[in-house]
């Protein structure tokens, strides 16, 4: 389950002379535009967490009790309940790509910098995470674990946004000594809130919420004298620990406002929410467990795990430059055994191997069979993308877009690559054989199987057509979610193989293009170098004919309605016309247009068909 990858997406560090070691340089500047993006993703977050709040406390997390539509619609009824829980979703189909658009750019502009792409990366794992388990919520009717694990899962993506953007702002300015002491203590406030912020969730989820009706205490024998009270109780009791123990590291922030202002000003802001939650958990037994008292302590308590986080955050600030300290060093080599696997690339992948699930399932697929298939799908694609860094240093080393990859810069032995690929793929095999089916498993072996020895270590140094052939590594996903659905193949199945395979080659000549140089320096005999820009055009809109041909041709499959081919008919029109453009202004400009929208293209014509299989 591997694809011929873009080098450009994968130089993760600086290059100085050799590349020897690790010394990525700090921002020099940092890009408005993008440190809005994630802020306004944290706080969409925020919002969406709030919203679930809301859907909690009245009661209306069943009122759509299908996922992912709404009583199987689009456009649900006009009823309270129903409202409720379908404006959660609508703020989650806005976070969710807000988060994505974040990972990418953040992946394609800032790819040497650990302490954005770690993060980042984590924060949209976590986002397929989130939409699995809110499938789950609803189809399993509201377990307090199940919610309580949703819940988490929101606050750990608010985290890592978080992180991300000081991170990111405090990145160019001159390095400062931090507060080791306000980073310990504000750690384990952060811990501490989350987990009074699981522990509400659970109270709530476990119908305990009402069983203290004073506060402080519960009721009035002061103790509690039965299980829900004594639940409802040690919630109060971890909250007064985690308030005292934020308030107090507040005050440690704020000591240092006048060396690290910004570490002053998250203290102050964390004592502020300290109160406001305190007087708000109050309020709720006060005002009789009121709907406004409610969202308000869920969206406090929200506010002031944030708030210990950027407290952190700020007081452990090493700089992106900076390559001391333990912590640093964790960072740089999580950062490095994940850029081995090629994330974005493995993203593009299971977006294939989902959308085939939908298509075969006519509608929904079981959400274990497709958590399985995505965890099988990743580490096969993760483990062939490792062998392939292995397999590649030489060429990698030539090229000035790769030669800071892991293993050319020497941050990890290459025997590390090796092992690692082939244990991914050992358990890839052992998920998908055991839990799956043993069709889907030797698909994802397979393609691993030819991505490296038929493509890697053949065709990507010998021939001209390396990309046409092997990107029949690239095109196997679909199958594999196809298998997995079904236990078989057909001809629809082997009608999205061959999407994937003829979008193949216009998506890399196009890389290849603008790439030109770098492979003839490299000795990589890919279609521009050999033949020319012009040949390479031709072959380009040759292959882009077929591709859209083939993608109207899949309307006939029977899952796909009218919905598919209304998106599909422009989306093609506008792909050949950039490929036409391209034969008519070759160039730089022209080719990366193309290499471009032929991603956005992939992704849309993969939602097409989850959307009209689902809708009908």
């Amino acid at each position: 389950m591997a694809q011929p990858s873009p080098d450009n997406l994968q130089s993760p560090t600086v290059h100085s002379g050799q590349a020897t070691t690790h010394h990525p340089p700090r921002l020099p500047n940092t890009n408005r535009a993008f440190l809005t993006l994630l802020v306004v993703s944290a706080v969409a977050v925020f919002a969406l967490i709030t919203v679930g709040g809301v859907v909690r406390v009245t009661d209306s997390g069943l009122g759509c009790p299908d996922w992912p539509l709404c009583y199987g619609r689009i456009i649900p009824p006009l009823e309270f309940h129903t409202l409720i829980e379908y404006t959660h979703r609508l703020v989650a189909s806005v976070t969710g790509p807000l988060i994505v658009a974040a990972a990418v750019i953040g992946w394609w502009r800032y790819r040497r910098y650990p302490l954005i792409t770690v993060p980042l990366t984590g924060a949209l794992v976590l986002l397929g995470v989130e939409v699995v388990l809110g499938g789950i919520t609803v189809l399993t009717e509201l377990p307090p674990t199940i919610v309580t694990a949703h819940l988490a899962t929101a606050e750990a993506i608010l985290a890592l946004l978080l992180i991300t953007a000081v991170w990111y702002w405090r990145s160019p300015q001159p390095a400062s000594t931090g507060a080791p002491t306000v980073f310990s203590w504000a750690l384990a406030a952060a811990v501490a809130t989350f987990l009074v912020l699981l522990s509400g969730s659970y109270v709530v989820g476990d119908g305990a919420a009402f069983a203290c009706p004073t506060w402080p205490l519960c009721g009035v024998d002061s103790l509690p004298s039965f299980s829900a009270p004594w639940l409802n109780m040690a919630h109060r009791l971890l909250a007064a620990a985690g308030g005292l123990l934020a308030a107090g590291v507040a005050y440690l922030a704020w000591r240092h406002r006048a060396t690290m202002p910004a570490l002053g000003w998250a203290g102050a802001i964390t004592a502020v929410a300290v109160v406001a939650q305190t007087l708000v958990g109050a309020a709720n037994p006060w005002t009789g467990f009121s709907t406004l008292a409610r969202v308000a302590h869920l969206a406090l308590a929200t506010a002031l795990w944030g708030s210990c986080v950027v407290m952190a955050s700020v007081a452990w600030q090493p700089g992106l430059g900076s390559s001391s300290g333990v912590g640093r060093s964790l960072i740089d080599t999580i950062a490095d055994y994940l850029l081995l696997t090629k994330p974005l690339v493995i993203l593009l992948l299971l977006m294939g191997a989902v959308a085939a699930m939908f298509v075969a399932a006519e509608g929904t697929p079981d959400t274990s069979l497709i958590v399985l298939v995505l965890a099988g799908g990743a580490l096969g694609a993760g483990g062939a993308n490792a062998i392939n860094h292995y397999l590649d240093q030489d060429i990698d080393l030539r090229m000035a877009r790769t030669r800071t990859r892991p293993l050319p810069g020497q941050r990890i032995p290459p025997s590390h690559a090796l092992v690692m690929g082939v244990v991914l793929n050992v358990l890839a095999f052992a998920v998908l054989a055991t839990w799956v089916n043993l069709l889907a498993a030797l698909l994802v072996l397979g393609a691993t199987l030819f991505y490296v020895f038929v493509y890697t270590m053949w065709l990507k140094r010998s021939n001209t057509q390396n990309i046409v052939i092997g990107g029949a590594a690239g095109a196997v996903p679909p199958l594999v979610g196809w298998a997995a659905v079904t236990g078989s193949l057909d001809l629809s199945a082997l009608l999205l193989f061959a999407i994937v395979f003829f979008w193949t080659p216009p998506h890399f000549w196009a890389l290849a293009i603008i790439m030109r140089e770098d492979y003839s320096r490299a000795g990589v005999p890919m279609l521009p170098v050999v033949k020319g820009t012009a040949a390479t055009t031709k072959a380009i809109l040759i292959h882009s004919l077929i591709l859209v041909g083939l993608s109207v041709l899949f309307f006939s499959v029977d899952a796909m309605g009218w919905l598919y081919l209304i998106g599909t008919v422009p989306l093609g029109g506008y792909f050949l016309w950039l490929a036409w453009r391209l034969i008519r202004r070759p160039g730089v400009p022209a080719a990366r247009r193309l290499y471009l929208y032929s991603l956005v293209y992939l992704m849309l014509l993969f939602g097409l068909m989850v959307a009209s299989s689902v809708v009908g």
